[in-house]
């Protein structure tokens, strides 16, 4: 893939790759969304993270690929025992209906076509296969917080275009997914000079920080 053809937000995660790497290390934010989506069905050896950066959740979960069209991170990645693909989410690399799990883990926010990546990962997974988006809700506190970064030119978040969860829940029924559940975290204000561990609440809060949801491909 030639820098022309990469997007935007993925050119700004790569030229921040190392940076970004190290906000995971020691990070209790970190912990709060893995064990959030440690919540959900563990992930299969057909498993897939589109916009997998540099391995950090794949790693931890046990997720097989990874796809991301940022050089560098996808070397971290590789580092980490995932198989990495250089493709954008609106182009995957996969057999129709070949996998069992595709996860986004704070990628939708950063695509260019979310629709688009949505009819995609449905086209990819097999009947049965889970839809699994962690994502940050734009009228909670975090959101917010995100939503004030992007006007005030932040190099990643500028790039973002965040979602009220009402309106995810209408993209992915439209998609012909199912839902079937949600995991919810980080209500802790994202002020506070130190974060604590949460325990992840089983269903969709308001206020949560970070939601997870599952769909089903039917």
């Amino acid at each position: 893939m030639t820098s022309e053809k990469i997007p935007e937000a993925s050119k700004a995660f790569n030229e921040i790759a190392e940076v970004y790497d190290a906000w995971y290390d020691d990070n209790v934010l970190f912990q709060c969304e893995l064990d959030t989506l440690r919540k959900v069905r563990p992930a299969s050896l057909l498993s897939l993270e589109v916009g997998v950066g540099p391995g950090r959740f794949s790693q931890a979960l046990g997720i097989q690929y990874g796809v991301d069209p940022a050089p560098r991170l996808l070397k971290l990645s590789r580092d980490r025992g995932i198989v990495p693909i250089q493709a954008k989410a609106e182009d995957l690399p996969f057999k129709k209906g070949s996998l069992e799990q595709v996860y986004l883990i704070f990628s939708i926010c950063f695509l260019e076509d979310p629709l688009k990546v949505l009819h995609e990962i449905r086209s990819v997974l097999k009947k049965g296969g889970l839809l699994i988006i962690g994502f940050v809700p734009k009228d909670s506190e975090w959101g917010v917080l995100y939503e004030q970064k992007k006007k005030e030119g932040h190099h990643l978040y500028r790039h973002a275009s965040f979602f009220h969860l009402k309106d995810l829940l209408l993209d992915i029924e439209k998609m012909h997914f199912q839902i079937k559940e949600g995991v919810s975290s980080l209500f802790q204000s994202p002020g506070l000079k130190k974060y604590h561990l949460e325990r992840p609440k089983k269903g969709i809060y308001p206020g949560a920080g970070f939601v997870v949801l599952t769909a089903e491909r039917p």
